[in-house]
C-alpha cells in the first residue's frame, strides 16, 4: 500500500486499465480465447421448429468461424413446451437427452448450457434482444437490414445501478455486462458485421428471439450438413429399432443413425396424421379418420405393403378407431417408465425414426413434424416419390389419394454431403 501511495496521481488514474491490459480479461478478450454465442427462441415454438432455429444459429456460427476466431455454440436447455402433454420433470432439459452432441460439434464447437457457466460464470458480457421494424418493411419493400433500436416489448431484465443488467436466463440468474435491442430484417448472415464487432470486446454474446432471422441458404449446402449432423441420442434410435424388430418385422441393423437403408426401407408404409388443433386450425388440410383409412388402404394396394406404422397426436380412441378400419397398423405407445426416460420430446423423435424408414411416407400438409421426416428421408437417399405425399383434407373434393409435393430443385442440391458407408 506504501508502494502504491508513493505513485504519481497519473499513473494510480490509469492503473485499472494498466491492469486489464495486462491479464486480458475483462476489458479486452484475449484473441486465443474461444467466444460463446448463445441464442434463445420464443417460448411459445414448438420441438421441430426449434430443430430448425438450431440449424440457423448452427450455420451462423460457422461463417462466424471463418473470421480466424473460435466461436463455441451453446445449447439452450428445453423448456416444458405447449405440446408436451405429459407433467413429468421436462424443464431444463439437456440436448443430449435428445441428440447426439458429439455429433453435432462435428459440424460447430456445441456444449450444453450446464458447461457453459461451469466454464464462464453465471455471467453474458452481451445479451441482443432481435425484434423486427416497428413501421415493417416500410416503402421500400423486404430489404436487408439491421439497426440498434429502442425495445418494442418491455425488456425482461432489470438494469442494476452499476449499469449491468440482471435476470433470468434458461432458469438460472444471470449478470450481463450490456442489453440492446436490434430491430433486424432478413437472413442469419445479416447479423454478421454485428457479432464480428463485437470479438474484440467480448467472450460472449447472446441472441434472444434467433427465429427473428431466415436460413441464409436455405437447401444449400451448409443447410444440410447442419441438418445431417443432428443425430438422435443413441437410446431414442435402439427403442426405434427395437419396435421395428417386433412390430413391423424389420431389423434396421447397427449404425451411427446418419446413412441410408441400402434395402430400400422396412417393408411397411409409414403416416403421419396431424390431428389435435389441426382438424379446427386446418380443416381443409386433415381427412377424417374414415377418409384417412380409405386413403391409408388405397396406398396399401398401391404399393403392396401389409404392414403401416402410425404417428399421430390423436386420442387413444381414436388410433384405436382407425386400427379397426385400417389392418395390420400399429404405433408406439410408450409405457409410463419409457415416457419418463424419455420425454415426449423423445418419444416424437422414436416415432419419426421409424416413420423415416418406411418403404413409403405419407405426412400431414404445413406439418414441421412431417417435414422432419422427410428431410431424414432425403439425407437416407429415398426417393421423392416415395417421401413428398400428403393426405388429402375432407373437404377436397378433387382428391382421391395423397398428394404428391411439387419439389423446387434447390431443396434437393444436397449431393455435396459425404454420408458414411456404415449400416444402418
Amino acid at each position: 500500500m506504501a508502494k502504491l501511495k508513493s505513485l504519481s496521481p497519473c499513473v494510480l488514474l490509469w492503473l485499472p486499465l494498466l491492469l486489464c491490459l495486462w491479464s486480458l480479461a475483462g476489458c479486452v478478450s484475449d484473441p486465443g480465447d474461444p467466444r460463446y454465442l448463445l441464442y434463445s427462441v420464443n417460448p411459445g415454438e414448438g420441438f421441430n421448429l426449434r430443430r430448425d432455429v438450431h440449424m440457423r444459429a448452427a450455420t451462423l456460427l460457422k461463417e462466424l468461424q471463418g473470421s480466424g476466431i473460435d466461436w463455441v455454440l451453446v445449447l439452450p436447455p428445453w423448456p416444458h413446451l405447449l405440446h408436451w402433454r405429459s407433467k413429468a420433470g421436462q424443464s431444463g432439459v439437456k440436448w443430449d437427452k435428445f441428440f447426439d452432441v458429439s455429433s453435432l460439434s462435428e459440424y460447430v464447437p456445441s456444449i450444453e448450457y450446464e458447461e457453459y457457466l461451469q466454464r464462464e460464470g453465471h455471467s453474458i458480457n452481451k445479451v441482443i434482444h432481435l425484434q423486427g421494424f416497428a413501421e415493417g418493411w416500410g416503402e421500400g419493400g423486404f430489404r436487408e437490414m439491421s439497426e440498434e433500436r429502442p425495445c418494442i416489448d418491455t425488456p425482461h431484465y432489470r438494469q442494476t445501478t452499476k449499469g449491468d443488467w440482471k435476470g433470468n436466463v434458461f432458469g438460472t440468474q444471470v449478470t450481463m455486462t450490456t442489453f440492446s435491442c436490434v430491430s433486424v430484417l432478413g437472413f442469419t448472415r445479416t447479423l454478421l458485421p454485428l457479432l464480428q464487432h463485437q470479438v474484440a470486446t467480448v467472450r460472449s454474446v447472446m441472441l434472444e428471439r434467433m427465429e427473428t432471422v431466415m436460413h441464409s441458404e436455405f437447401g444449400g449446402s451448409e443447410y444440410w450438413a447442419a441438418r445431417s449432423s443432428m443425430v438422435y441420442a443413441q437410446r431414442l434410435r435402439e427403442k426405434g429399432n427395437q419396435f421395428m424388430r417386433t412390430q413391423l418385422n424389420y431389423d434396421p441393423g447397427l449404425g451411427n443413425g446418419r446413412v441410408s437403408p441400402k434395402d430400400g426401407g422396412g417393408g411397411y408404409l409409414s403416416v403421419h396424421l396431424r390431428r389435435g388443433d389441426y382438424i379446427y386450425a386446418r380443416p381443409d388440410k386433415v381427412p377424417s379418420l374414415e377418409d384417412a383409412a380409405r386413403q391409408i388402404n388405397k396406398l396399401k394396394n398401391e404399393q403392396n405393403l401389409e404392414r403401416v406404422f402410425l404417428s399421430s397426436d390423436a386420442t387413444p380412441e381414436e388410433k384405436e378407431l382407425l386400427g379397426g378400419l385400417v389392418r395390420n397398423l400399429v404405433w408406439y405407445q410408450p409405457s409410463h417408465s419409457e415416457l419418463r426416460k424419455f420425454g415426449d420430446g423423445g418419444v416424437a423423435i422414436i416415432d419419426q425414426w421409424i416413420a423415416a424408414r418406411a418403404t413409403y411416407f405419407v405426412g400431414t400438409s404445413e406439418s414441421t413434424f412431417s417435414f422432419r421426416i422427410r428431410e431424414d428421408r432425403q439425407l437416407m437417399g429415398f426417393s421423392t416419390e416415395s417421401t413428398f405425399n400428403q393426405f388429402c383434407g375432407s373437404h377436397d373434393p378433387h382428391c382421391d389419394r395423397p398428394t404428391v409435393w411439387a419439389i423446387h430443385p434447390s431443396v434437393l442440391s444436397h449431393g455435396t454431403l459425404t454420408h458414411r458407408d456404415d449400416e444402418l
